[in-house]
C-alpha cells in the first residue's frame, strides 16, 4: 500500500464570484484546476493507495467576509459559521471535489487554521465543513488541529501554518477566546488580524491589489510617486491604529515606554522577514529535518548547510513579488508533495500543478 501526502495553503477563498458582480474580495479562481488536483492523485493512488490532504491554513479568507454588510472584530461560533457557508456555497466545484475525495476510505483530510480562518477552531466551522464535504462516517477520517500550530509527522517532518513565526499574528492556543461583558464568547484575534479588518480590507475595496503585492513596504515606497494620496492615507490609519490598538492598550505608561523599541522591532521593522524567521525556527528544532509553512506566499525550496529541509508552499493567488531576488510574479498552483519508499523513507517536493491543457481561460478580473 502506498501513502501519498498532500500539503495545500493560502487558497483564500472568498464567497465567490458571480456573473455580472465584481467581488474584489474574492481571491480564488481556481477551483477547477483544484479538483483536477485532487481527481489526479486520487486515480493514481487507486483503492489500495492512502492519500492525506493536508490544508495548512488560510484555505479560507474568512477576515474578508462580511456579516451583516460589515466585517466584525467580535467573532462568535455563530458569525464563524455563516463566513464559512458564504465561502462553501460561492464554491460549489471546489466543495464537490473535496467531498468526492472524501468518499474513498483511504482518504483522509487534516485542516489546521491560519491566521485568515482562525474561526475554524469553532466547533460549528467544523461541523458544517465536515457536513459538506465529508458527511457520515468520512467526517471520521477529518482533522482538525487546534491546540497547537503544528502537525507533527513521525519522520522527523512538522508542517505550521506560519502565523505564529510573526508577532502580529500570533495567538495563544491555551486562550483563543475571551468572553465579553455580557457573557457572549467570542474569538480573541490577534492585532495583525483587526489591523486586516479595520485598516487593509478598506484599502483593499480601494484597490484590490493591495495585499496580492510583495513586499507591501517597498511598494508604499514606489506608490508614493504614483498613487500618493492612497499611500498617505493608509500609511496615516496603519499608525493611528497601532497607537490606539498596541500603544495605548498596554497596562501602565512605564511598560509603554519601555516596550516601543521591542514592539516597533516586532512588529514594524520585522515586517518581511518571514523566510529568515522560519530558517531560525528550523534550525532550533531538535528531531526535525523537514518544516513545510506557508503564510508568507513566497514559494520556496530551501536545504540548509545542516541538511535541514524548508519549505514553504506558497499561495493560489495572483502575486507581484517586487522582491529582487524573486521580481516578478511569484505565484502559482504550488503545493508540497510527500512520497514513502518502500522502507517509509520519505521524499518531500515542492510541486507545481499544471493540469490539463486547456485553449483559453477566463480572465476574473481587470487588475
Amino acid at each position: 500500500m502506498t501513502l501519498t501526502r498532500l500539503v495545500v495553503s493560502d487558497l483564500h477563498l472568498g464567497t465567490g464570484s458571480r456573473p455580472g458582480e465584481s467581488n474584489v474580495f474574492e481571491d480564488f479562481h481556481h477551483d477547477d484546476a483544484f479538483a483536477e488536483l485532487l481527481a489526479h492523485y486520487d486515480d493514481a493512488a487507486g483503492a489500495d493507495g492512502e492519500v492525506e490532504l493536508i490544508m495548512n491554513g488560510d484555505i479560507f479568507d474568512l477576515l474578508k467576509v462580511k456579516i451583516g454588510g460589515v466585517w466584525p472584530t467580535e467573532i462568535t461560533d455563530g458569525m464563524a459559521t455563516d463566513k464559512l457557508r458564504q465561502c462553501l456555497d460561492g464554491h460549489p466545484r471546489f466543495v464537490h471535489a473535496l467531498k468526492g475525495f472524501m468518499a474513498k476510505d483511504r482518504r483522509r483530510l487534516v485542516f489546521l487554521p491560519g491566521n485568515h480562518d482562525l474561526e475554524m477552531w469553532f466547533p460549528g466551522p467544523q461541523e458544517l465543513f465536515k457536513r459538506m464535504v465529508a458527511p457520515g462516517s468520512a467526517g471520521e477520517r477529518v482533522h482538525f488541529v487546534t491546540s497547537s500550530d503544528t502537525y507533527y509527522l513521525p519522520e522527523g517532518i512538522q508542517i505550521r501554518h506560519g502565523h505564529q513565526l510573526e508577532h502580529i499574528h500570533r495567538v495563544d492556543y491555551d486562550r483563543m477566546t475571551r468572553k465579553k461583558r455580557d457573557g457572549t464568547e467570542i474569538l480573541d484575534l490577534p492585532w495583525g488580524s483587526l489591523w486586516i479588518l479595520e485598516v487593509m480590507n478598506p484599502a483593499k475595496a480601494l484597490r484590490s491589489h493591495v495585499d496580492r503585492i510583495q513586499p507591501l513596504s517597498r511598494f508604499l515606497v514606489a506608490a508614493l510617486l504614483f498613487d500618493t494620496m492612497f499611500v498617505l492615507r493608509f500609511l496615516y490609519h496603519s499608525g493611528l491604529y497601532w497607537f490606539r490598538r498596541r500603544l495605548f492598550n498596554l497596562a501602565a505608561w512605564r511598560d509603554r515606554l519601555r516596550n516601543v523599541p521591542e514592539m516597533l522591532r516586532q512588529e514594524i521593522f520585522a515586517l518581511g522577514g518571514f523566510d529568515e524567521a522560519a530558517v531560525r525556527a528550523l534550525k532550533k528544532m531538535r528531531g526535525v529535518n523537514t518544516l513545510i509553512v506557508g503564510h508568507s506566499h513566497g514559494p520556496r525550496f530551501r536545504q540548509l548547510p545542516n541538511g535541514k529541509l524548508l519549505i514553504n508552499t506558497g499561495t493560489w493567488m495572483k502575486m507581484i513579488n517586487l522582491d529582487i531576488r524573486h521580481l516578478g510574479q511569484d505565484s502559482g498552483l504550488t503545493y508540497c508533495r510527500i512520497d514513502y519508499d518502500d522502507d517509509g523513507r520519505p521524499t518531500v517536493n515542492l510541486m507545481r500543478w499544471l493540469g490539463t491543457r486547456r485553449p483559453y481561460e477566463v480572465i476574473p478580473y481587470a487588475d
